[in-house]
């Protein structure tokens, strides 16, 4: 209110006057700033005690070591430039799919919000908008399906809505942006933090039974990627990693495989890339029938290598396309569909040979650590998790072992 009396403030305390043009209440001090120089700072209000509260919030924490940001970006602007450090420094997998959940959503939903100014309440209703989103209008595809079977572009809206997984997703990149925005000092604590989302519920995949997996081998007996299949289905590498081997990689002589990179397929081009984590990149021993029918693959390759001439695009990759380049995953898909059609095996799918190293390897005994090591999974919980959802049939056994007495 225009004219209200205010108290007069001891020195150091930082000033606070009223503005005749609005009626606006200011308060300004001198305070740390993230450039680690002391500058004077203002803040606003509708009111002196208002104004009072926010400068001496600003102080204290100046006195903490909390320093006032230098300079103020809109969210929009910071997670672009976030996303320029995310490119240098993650996987490209990982750049794509935060650059499609800032795009998409934290740019619509919070963009034009001061960066320092954003709150948790904002992040609560922006995740709720995220739930309620409908996927189809977001991405424009009702406008390029036929008239007679459009719905959102014409009012009758769909209600394809993000999964649980994409919605926790986009929270995890907001809260990941909102955190190096913490470290550079740029907003005093992260307040995606304090917002609670689901978190999905993930089926664990399961092994075959040797029957099983000796069954689709058989199926694949005589194809192109049956060395592959092999290699899967013994050593439990995954998906990228079989792409992403090197004949450097294999020890023939010394009976090991030593997993360096993969081979994944972001934002239409296909990259090679360090191993998942540090926990993936290991030696592994090589068994016998793995190292014979790596040897059969290796003298198949050559004759490859031999038809291609000069076009051969030497990259030293074990399992590499007719011309020595990367094999592009989905053809890799596309044939082991084939193969489990052919084994009338419809729901196995490629990561379960993965698995199956898991189960077999612990129903012969082996110690736990052992098999955490050859699979390479960074948690031993991992481990006994696929076990105990592959053992099912093993616990019925010691379940209808069990002899009751008459009562």
């Amino acid at each position: 209110m225009a004219g209200e009396k205010r108290p007069r403030r001891a020195n150091g305390e930082g000033s606070i006057y009223q503005r005749s043009s609005d009626g606006k209440w200011v308060g300004s001090a001198y305070v740390y700033t993230s450039s680690g120089q002391i500058k004077r700072r203002p803040v606003y209000g509708s009111s002196f005690d208002e104004v009072r509260a926010k400068l001496d919030e600003r102080k204290v924490n100046s006195a903490h070591g909390i320093p006032v940001p230098d300079r103020s970006y809109s969210v929009a602007q910071w997670f672009e430039r976030w996303l320029v450090t995310v490119r240098e420094e993650r996987r490209p997998t990982t750049y794509v799919g935060y650059e499609n959940a800032v795009r998409l959503y934290i740019v619509p939903g919070l963009g034009r919000r001061a960066l320092p100014r954003l709150t948790a309440a904002h992040v609560r209703a922006f995740m709720a908008g995220v739930r309620e989103r409908c996927l189809c209008c977001m991405h424009g595809w009702d406008l390029r399906r036929p008239e007679e079977d459009r719905c959102c572009s014409v009012g009758r809206c769909c209600g394809h809505r993000p999964s649980q997984r994409q919605v926790q997703y986009v929270h995890a990149v907001l809260r990941n942006g909102l955190a190096a925005a913490e470290r550079e000092e740029l907003v005093t604590r992260n307040v995606a933090k304090l917002v609670r989302v689901s978190v999905p519920r993930y089926k664990v995949g399961k092994g075959l039974t040797v029957a099983q997996a000796h069954k689709l081998l058989q199926a694949a007996k005589g194809r192109r990627h049956y060395a592959l299949y092999v290699v899967a289905a013994t050593l439990g590498l995954r998906h990228g990693e079989l792409l992403g081997l090197r004949w450097q990689d294999v020890d023939f002589e010394r009976a090991t495989v030593t997993i360096a990179q993969t081979v994944q397929r972001a934002d239409g081009r296909l990259y090679v890339a360090e191993a998942k984590t540090e926990a993936s990149e290991a030696t592994i021993p090589l068994p016998k029938v793995t190292r014979r029918v790596l040897e059969e693959h290796r003298t198949r390759q050559d004759e490859e290598r031999r038809t291609a001439g000069d076009a051969w695009q030497d990259r030293g990759l074990v399992f590499a396309s007719t011309v020595g380049t990367p094999t592009e995953p989905r053809n890799l898909g596309r044939d082991f569909e084939r193969v489990r059609e052919l084994a009338d095996m419809p729901d196995v799918r490629l990561h379960d040979l993965r698995h199956t190293v898991v189960s077999l390897l612990l129903d012969l005994g082996t110690p736990p650590h052992v098999v955490q090591a050859i699979a390479r999974h960074a948690h031993i919980d991992v481990t006994m998790a696929i076990y105990a959802h592959t053992n099912l049939d093993a616990m019925r056994q010691a379940l209808d072992a069990i002899e009751w007495k008459e009562l």
